[in-house]
């Protein structure tokens, strides 16, 4: 949490104006109010009206002032008030906003004291018993809650909820605590309590107060008095016309600003003034001041809120009586060295050119294209050639090689060789000893373009040329010449080796990496207008319109240096005495490389908005359907400007997506369980080491939900099961007929084996003459054949019908079992096919003689007849015969034919207990 110092005389004042205002003013700006509370506001530089700023401990900014309490994320602000429909509050005008823990105490105009959840957005009136609806600070020690409505000081307990008058007839201009005491600022002075009561410390005028966790710093327009907790009082004396304090975030110093926005730093335990880079405000009379975890410092007052930020970047303009204010900088003689473009050689700082050298260029030679220190001498690369400065003699003279009166674009050392770049005519390499051009690269050899922008030697023996069309590989031993030609339009302006690589700098398309093969390796930075780059340390610094932007070579990731974005850079980049001088068109800008400690600012989903309705902050969401829209509303909580922030996502540990702006909308996610994670960059374009995450769960359909697969799981199971059982129902079924007929084949081999047993012996007692011996083995014979032979029983029709053949087989049963069969046939004989009368006398057969071979039954009842094109056949007998006929394992042979037929037929079986201890077989066979 960042504690702030609230402004005492802007408090007083506008209390002096409360006293005063009419109804209609008072009614005006509540109207004012309502427009801007309904507005979502993107800036809040812009907002008036503001009593107080404060940042929570997450890092989010808010706001209070008359229109209502305003919530900034670094990327667009809430307003919570009586005008917002999406985030109503019962009041709009805020006099101060505190932080209680992980909630905010808030002191109105109208309605008194609220606790304001920031997670939610919905706030809760506090139940203090103040006749005074008007509270204009409140703020939280020890547990309870101090309120100043004028002229009264109260103390709430949380604890009993008793509100508790502890001053009257105070006026009074803000509150403050440390960990141990409760102060009060009036205009009479300062006072601390102590025992319930106001012990006053000081016996004047408090204009503003810096408070630290252990101690409280007054400040008059004399004097910076320190009162610590442990009872040691401090003072310095010093004529002030400060308006407003706050302490530095995380440290013991404070910030001051007096009535000029002048910004001033002091120790917190010396009071001594500090070296800071912050510059000045506007002059302003601040209504509160604070300085962020970002580093940010935060001026409220009524034109609206400025933001300063410390800067190690020092702009010194230089402009010069030209057309095109775009120059190049070179160090000589230890000092900065300006070729300007119409203006010749200019000083920097100190007089190192003389004024008059100038007058040696001609007109054409003013306007300077390069410069490069080599050997104690300046080479300036001109519209007229190439030109050397040689400032112990102080002379400017041309160089002197043919050729040498037309445009040099770019100039690059390597040992003792110049390389020289032309506007018009390929490349030279100028030998420095010999003074003597050694060497000409001619847009007859093959160049893309005469005009040479860049040039690089290579130790491998190449030399690679960055032309206005592409980039020229030429071989230094064979002198071929290959050409990369890139996908954009833009020219190459810069290359630089580093890391192994090649790197191309463009107008417009980027940086390209290569490999020294000339092979593409990577492509960053798009759309950026960038200029020349510069090795410095482990990093490449890379000029660019606008802002100053540097990028790792190994993984390439760029980001723009704060505070340079204002800056439009054309010119060279060098380091000079760990300091980085870049020209731009207004000047040089020097940036001291000291290192400064990097901010991971924390990454929010600082408002979600499910099928249109918000929340506030990150939430586990549930969504019925995929159907539903979700959006995520991003914060990098980085307060200083710079670079647009980046922001990507990946879902469920997969690979990493871009997001356009600072917004994620997601919908179309098929039922399952979602995990979201969120990187972001800070405002210099670095990845935060902090991320954002939150779950998603999208509902499976009715049909689909656990409790409906839990129960296809349970059908499916018993399915199974079912058809398992109906599998070994089957084996046992055919291994029981198996068995019969097995049975039936054994028996018939026995009889077979007997038979022929019996006639061998009669063969033999033929042959011999025992004629009389063997008749009984014959009779045996045939008596054998008479009891196991089944062609004398009638199990068909043996061509006659049905009406026949059923009294025929009545008859049969009365002789041979001694049963008795009745029947009633309610049929013709043109009713039914010969087919079907026969099918249907085998399944009396069947049945009846299965019965009776088991030992049931005497007397049998058949009924045959037709109904609703069906065949109806009822089977009766007086036993418990028909019972077991539906047995799926144990069957007989008899109901084995009589199954076959009914399903030959698409027929149905059924058998029915009967009164009589009887039983019922019911056979219905369709005509059709």
């Amino acid at each position: 949490m960042v504690t702030t110092t609230r402004v005492l005389s802007s408090t007083i004042a506008k209390f002096q104006w409360q006293q005063l205002l009419p109804f209609p003013y008072l009614s005006l700006c509540l109207l004012i109010s309502a427009n801007v509370g309904a507005a979502n506001i993107t800036s809040i530089n812009s907002l008036a009206n503001i009593s107080q700023i404060i940042q929570d401990e997450k890092g989010f900014i808010w706001l209070a002032g008359q229109q209502g309490l305003v919530r900034f994320d670094s990327e667009q602000s809430i307003t919570f008030s009586t005008s917002n429909p999406s985030w109503p509050l019962p009041f709009n005008w805020l006099h101060d906003v505190a932080v209680d823990k992980e909630q905010l105490l808030l002191a109105t105009e109208t309605s008194g004291l609220w606790i304001f959840n920031p997670k939610t957005g919905q706030a809760s009136k506090v139940p203090v018993n103040i006749p005074r609806k008007s509270h204009y600070h409140a703020i939280s020690f020890q547990g309870d809650y101090f309120i100043n409505a004028p002229d009264k000081l109260y103390r709430y307990s949380t604890k009993t909820n008793i509100t508790e008058l502890i001053a009257s007839d105070l006026n009074i201009t803000d509150l403050a605590h440390t960990n141990n005491h409760l102060y009060v600022t009036s205009q009479s002075g300062l006072y601390r309590l102590e025992n319930n009561k106001l012990i006053k410390l000081l016996d004047e005028s408090v204009l503003a107060f810096a408070q630290f966790p252990a101690s409280i710093i007054a400040i008059t327009d004399k004097s910076f008095t320190r009162y610590h907790d442990n009872g040691e009082q401090f003072t310095t004396y010093r004529n002030n016309s400060i308006f407003a304090a706050t302490n530095e975030f995380n440290s013991n110093n404070f910030f001051t600003i007096n009535t000029k926005g002048e910004i001033s730093k002091f120790s917190g335990e010396t009071l001594a003034p500090l070296p800071h880079n912050f510059g000045q405000a506007s002059v302003v009379r601040a209504n509160d001041f604070m300085h962020d975890n970002s580093g940010v410092l935060w001026v409220v007052s009524s034109q609206g809120i400025e933001r300063l930020m410390e800067s190690n970047i020092k702009n010194t303009p230089k402009i010069f009586d030209i057309d095109i204010n775009a120059n190049e900088i070179a160090v000589l003689s230890g000092e900065i060295i300006i070729g300007s473009y119409g203006a010749g050689l200019q000083n920097f700082t100190s007089n190192v050119i003389p004024a008059e050298i100038n007058k040696a260029f001609s007109q054409k030679g003013l306007r300077v294209s390069d410069v490069r220190t080599i050997s104690g001498k300046l080479y300036i690369g001109t519209f007229d050639g190439l030109w050397c400065y040689d400032p112990k003699l102080k002379v400017l003279q041309k160089l002197n090689f043919p050729n040498n009166n037309k445009l040099i674009i770019s100039l690059k050392q390597v040992d003792n060789k110049l390389y020289i770049g032309t506007n018009y005519n390929g490349a030279y390499l100028y030998n420095l000893s010999s003074k003597k051009i050694v060497s000409h690269i001619s847009p007859k050899q093959g160049l893309s373009s005469p005009e040479i922008i860049d040039i690089l030697p290579l130790s491998n023996g190449d030399t690679w040329l960055a032309t206005s069309s592409a980039i020229d590989i030429i071989n230094n031993y064979t002198n071929n010449i290959s050409a990369i030609n890139l996908p954009g339009n833009s020219k190459i302006i810069s290359l630089l080796e580093i890391d192994n690589k090649i790197f191309a700098s463009t107008f417009g398309d980027g940086i390209y990496a290569f490999s020294k093969q000339g092979e593409i390796l990577m492509h960053f930075g798009q759309g950026i207008r960038f200029s020349s780059m510069l090795p410095v340390g482990d990093e490449v610094w890379v000029a660019a319109r606008p802002g100053l932007y540097r990028f790792n070579p190994n993984n390439y990731q760029l980001s723009m240096i704060e505070n340079t974005e204002q800056f439009s850079f054309v010119g060279s980049t060098i380091v000079h005495n760990n300091t980085v001088y870049s020209s731009h068109y207004g000047g040089v800008l020097s940036l001291d490389l000291t290192p400064r400690a990097s901010f991971n600012p924390k990454v929010y989903i600082s408002k979600t908005t499910i099928s249109g309705k918000p929340y506030l902050l990150n939430k586990t969401m549930r969504v019925a359907s995929k159907y539903d829209v979700i959006t995520l509303d991003l914060a990098s909580l980085d307060y200083r400007s710079g670079a647009q922030k980046q922001f990507r996502y990946r879902i469920n540990d997969s690979h990493w997506n871009k997001i356009s702006g600072n917004q994620l909308t997601l919908t179309g996610l098929a039922p399952d369980q979602y995990h979201i994670e969120i990187m972001a960059t800070n405002s210099l374009g670095q990845w935060s080491d902090f991320n954002a995450f939150t779950e998603i769960n999208v509902d499976f359909p009715w049909y689909w939900t656990t409790e409906m697969r839990l129960l296809y799981g349970i059908f499916l199971f018993g399915m199974m099961l079912l058809f398992t059982w109906l599998l070994y129902l089957r084996s046992k079924s055919i291994s029981y007929v198996h068995e019969r007929l097995k049975n039936d084949i054994t028996h018939c081999d026995k009889v077979n084996l007997q038979l022929k047993r019996n006639l061998s012996l009669v063969e033999n007692l033929i042959n011999q003459g025992e004629i009389e011996q063997s008749k009984p083995l014959i009779s045996q014979c045939i008596k054998e054949l008479n009891d196991t032979q089944s062609s004398s029983e009638p199990q068909t029709l043996n061509g006659k019908s049905l009406l026949v053949a059923i009294p025929f087989f009545a008859n049969y049963l009365k002789h041979k079992y001694q049963v008795t069969l009745t029947y009633q046939l309610n049929i013709t004989d043109e009713e039914l096919s010969y087919e079907l009368q026969s099918d249907l006398y085998r399944i009396i057969f069947e049945a009846i003689t299965s019965v009776l071979l088991k030992g049931g039954g005497t007397n049998f009842k058949v009924i045959l007849q037709v109904f609703k094109d069906k065949v109806w056949l009822n089977i009766y007998d007086d036993s418990q015969g028909f019972i077991n006929f539906t047995n799926k394992v144990k069957f007989d042979i008899s109901m084995y034919y009589i199954r076959q037929i009914a399903t030959k037929h698409n027929g149905s079986i059924n058998t029915f207990d009967e009164q009589d201890n009887g039983s019922q077989l019911v056979l219905s066979l369709p005509l059709s």
